[in-house]
């Protein structure tokens, strides 16, 4: 899906026809989310490069990992790849590499997922881009969306970590950590995404830091980026070490309600081991034991078969076992 921003009197609005925005090159932001490739992505994607004289880079050139194939100039044009962290339709959070492409004061982004920053008139960036005359100001009004929003999410997901801590710890050995468990693996998830995206747009900044004069993107804003960013990456790996104290905490308390009850079931087969035995050696057929046919044989085969367990159970206590 296309879709392109032009100048109004009341700032960026969305064009009514995407693609004559671009081949008429009014444009001054065209996004282009493309979740599957269709044959209006192939058309949107070649207009795009016709009006710029660019190539837009492909999907295989957005999951590179190193920074020469992220951060380049290339015929005037300014690429960045940054891994950020959205939705596929109504799916769970992803992590996926979305390019901004810089070139004469207009922005052109390409992605698969749906970053909420780049939900212009639901997020709290929408202002920010709306007021934005230029490329380079829509770029950086982008950015700031996108960290607000990785700040929200490590805000709740800190909250919700916070939850299960005290649930963790109020909770019996015995009762079941499960759902607790899955609620743990979600925010770690999430922790790590956040991570993720925010080491991501460190380096995308640090590149962007050095070119800010050259495309028009604003020094100020991207120095306020890098500080909000920093801070937000020792909050992120905080959260992700309280994340694994939280499972070791909850796998732990699991382990020692599972050690309880193998522990019991243990003794309870001690228990019943030596009565077994005798009860076995008492229905042998010995012609030459004549006590077994004696009155008071019964009384003495029960009485070992009870004698047996208690003193095993005695040693287990005296051992403190249980």
């Amino acid at each position: 899906m296309l879709t392109t921003y032009v100048l109004s009197p009341t700032g960026l609005v969305s064009a009514v026809d995407p693609l004559g925005a671009v081949t008429s090159g009014q444009f001054v932001w065209a996004d282009l989310h493309a979740p599957t490739d269709t044959e209006a992505l192939a058309t949107a994607e070649a207009a795009i490069e016709a009006a710029l004289k660019l190539d837009v880079p492909t999907k295989l050139d957005r999951m590179a990992f190193e920074e020469s194939a992220r951060f380049y100039v290339e015929d005037g044009a300014l690429f960045l790849t940054a891994t950020l962290m959205g939705q596929r339709g109504e799916g769970a959070f992803v992590a996926d590499g979305v390019t901004f492409i810089l070139k004469d004061g207009k922005l052109v982004t390409v992605r698969t997922i749906a970053p909420r920053a780049f939900a212009i008139g639901e997020a709290r960036a929408s202002a920010r881009v709306r007021d934005a005359k230029d490329g380079g100001a829509v770029l950086a009004a982008l950015l700031e969306g996108v960290v607000e929003r990785i700040a929200d999410v490590l805000q709740e997901t800190t909250r919700a970590c916070n939850g299960l801590s005290a649930q963790i710890f109020v909770l019996d050995e015995r009762s079941d950590f499960r759902a607790v468990l899955k609620d743990l693996g979600r925010h770690g998830t999430m922790a790590a995404l956040t991570h993720e995206s925010l080491s991501s747009l460190s380096r995308l900044c640090a590149f962007v830091f050095e070119v800010c004069s050259q495309y028009g993107v604003p020094e100020a804003a991207i120095r306020a980026i890098e500080r909000d960013m920093r801070e937000l990456e020792r909050q992120a790996e905080s959260l992700q070490s309280h994340v694994e104290f939280l499972m070791e905490a909850a796998l732990g308390l699991t382990s020692a309600a599972q050690n309880a009850s193998l522990r019991t079931l243990a003794l309870a087969t001690i228990a019943f081991a030596p009565a077994t035995l005798i009860a076995s050696i008492f229905g042998m057929n010995f012609a030459h034991l004549g006590w077994l046919d004696s009155p008071w044989g019964p009384w003495a085969a029960g009485g070992l078969m009870l004698a047996a367990p208690a003193g095993l159970f005695v040693i287990a206590r005296w051992r403190k076992w249980f």
